[in-house]
């Protein structure tokens, strides 16, 4: 049985700490990887010739939307759960059953996943890390590879010990980075047993190089072992957040697919048959097992107790961890430049006050790095004003400096009674402009981390007046609404 210490494991290594200050590459932390590449190639402790366990997960497909820096949640599409069987024996061979899954669909999607989104990783990854069955990424080394001392810089950076009936199991963190950021790898931190070298929880981001398409923003792995029966780690608990968004637009839209594992039921020694690991590593079961699987709650309560906001905070842990890691530099595959738009109204929109504004905006990150610009300009062609933004965004650590100056026009309401671009198209045809327009110039700067943000600026607005012609019918005059200017802070 795996001991209650063990259950804590999650939340003391997930505890936010502040970055040690890391010496790479000295001659113990190298001897400590050493030690666990030669256990994981070793496949696994003395004894264990194979095993079945069961698996308990769940898939699911969110979607985000807003303003820069996605303030709102994301909201949930689509849900999967499964049940598997899974096989494992000395020889490496893994299998995994699909014999029970069910889903519910919340908005409308046409979304199909990888067969290795379905299921659970084996052994921490193999010396080639793959996902998404090699078109997300693929063949990227492992830390604790046969390479991996060659690739990789490593670092001591924190340490635990838990209490478990007859022993006491001291848990090493070493932290790893590429030697090379521009070749494909991965950069986060491990925990090893420093008695024997076993791999204790592995968590980590992929370098851009990495991502195989390109409309990857990242993906964050968390893999927690446990130890079962007082003598073997093995998988017991997974997560995996994959985060997409547009390649060609950078519009503020991203797409998630999020796997949460839990990983039980394990029996050992037991003589899997050799021609259980035939075939595909990942098979479905036929429908009449999968239809008739007994779930034990309805999956609308199994889908409110997995699909809350806990791994959503501890995927940006570890991205934030990584983040420590490599010294405030940003790991995601999307483009370092392209065109960048909050919505589509800023390609084009009409209004009372400018008649038709075409817009045009575009987006950097010199290097690829912890720096962000993104700039909008846009003219309305009736009232020959120029509008402007420049957003600049900076990383540091866990931390964001945003550095902003817009001058734009903005509806005075706190929030718009219709979307702009059905504005856009009822005042154009019908002379139906529903917002009131001022003219605002602003600059400021905050500091963002976490959900707290702090901030100073100075703003200042003015009327602005009908110019425009509709289709059909006409305007009202737009309203008196400018006030001079003031200063905020927040």
């Amino acid at each position: 049985m795996m001991s209650r210490a063990v259950l804590l494991f999650s939340a003391l290594l997930l505890a936010p700490r502040p970055a040690d200050a890391q010496t790479w590459n000295d001659a113990d932390v190298l001897a400590l990887v050493v030690r666990a590449s030669a256990r994981r190639a070793a496949d696994q402790a003395s004894g264990l010739e194979d095993f079945r366990a069961r698996a308990h997960g769940f898939v699911f497909f969110l979607a985000q939307l807003g303003e820069e820096g996605f303030a709102e949640p994301p909201r949930l599409v689509k849900s999967d759960q499964l049940e598997l069987e899974v096989y494992w024996n000395a020889n490496g061979a893994s299998k995994q059953r699909i014999i029970g899954w069910r889903d519910r669909v919340d908005l409308p999607t046409d979304i199909r996943y990888h067969r290795d989104h379905l299921g659970i990783v084996q052994n921490g990854f193999a010396d080639r890390i793959r996902l998404g069955e090699g078109d997300e990424v693929r063949d990227v080394p492992h830390p604790l590879g046969p390479s991996g001392t060659l690739l990789y810089d490593f670092a001591v950076v924190d340490s635990l010990t838990m209490r478990i009936p007859g022993r006491a199991v001291h848990a090493i963190e070493v932290a790893f980075r590429p030697k090379d950021y521009d070749e494909p790898r991965i950069v986060g931190s491990m925990y090893l047993d420093a008695g024997g070298g076993e791999l204790v929880q592995l968590r980590f981001n992929f370098t851009r190089a990495a991502y195989l398409d390109d409309s990857l923003e990242d993906i964050t792995i968390l893999l927690e072992n446990a130890l079962w029966d007082g003598r073997w780690w093995l998988p017991r608990r997974q997560e995996i957040e994959i985060r997409r968004r547009s390649t060609w637009l950078e519009l503020p839209a991203r797409g998630i697919i999020r796997g949460h594992w839990r990983i039980d039921g394990y029996q050992f020694n037991t003589g899997v048959a050799a021609r259980v690991f035939s075939g595909p590593e990942i098979v479905v079961a036929p429908r009449a097992i999968r239809d008739t699987f007994p779930w034990i709650e309805r999956l609308d309560a199994a889908i409110a107790a997995a699909a809350g906001p806990v791994t959503a905070v501890e995927m940006d842990e570890v991205r934030a961890r990584v983040r420590d890691i490599t010294g405030g530099r940003v790991l995601t595959g999307l483009p370092a430049a392209g065109l960048s738009f909050r919505r589509v109204s800023d390609l084009l929109h009409f209004n009372r006050v400018e008649g038709f504004a075409p817009g045009f905006g575009y987006g950097i990150r010199p290097g690829g790095g912890a720096l962000t610009l993104r700039g909008w300009i846009s003219l309305g062609l009736d009232d020959d004003r120029l509008k402007a933004r420049l957003d600049a965004t900076y990383r540091l650590g866990r931390s964001t400096i945003a550095v902003r100056l817009a001058r734009e026009l903005r509806d005075i309401g706190d929030d718009p009674v219709i979307s702009p671009l059905l504005n856009s198209l009822q005042a154009q045809e019908l002379g139906k402009d529903r917002a009131d327009w001022v003219l605002l110039e602003e600059g400021g700067v905050a500091l963002r981390r976490g959900p707290v943000q702090v901030g100073v600026g100075v703003r200042r607005s003015t009327s602005v007046a009908t110019r425009a012609t509709p289709a059909h019918g006409s305007f009202e005059p737009n309203p008196q609404l400018g006030s001079g200017t003031w200063g905020d802070a927040s």
